[in-house]
């Protein structure tokens, strides 16, 4: 599982996942969701490896979602 950075919530979300963890008795860490990996076509690929090597960097083809 990948974790991106903590979970935006709201106070009664909040007060739900404090009232979990007095009930079992551990600390929770609420994550954002990922969104799926992308299914790259051979030329869509060959395009993100070429921009791989251009900026030195690793990229990572996630599904676009509307949150």
């Amino acid at each position: 599982m990948e974790c991106t950075r903590p979970a935006r919530l709201d106070d009664r979300q909040l007060d739900e996942i404090r009232r979990l963890e007095e009930r079992l008795g551990v600390v929770l860490v609420g994550y954002e969701r990922v969104p799926r990996y992308r299914q790259l076509s051979p030329q869509e690929l060959e395009r993100l490896q070429a921009v791989e090597r251009e900026t030195g960097s690793v990229l990572v083809a996630y599904e676009a979602s509307a949150q």
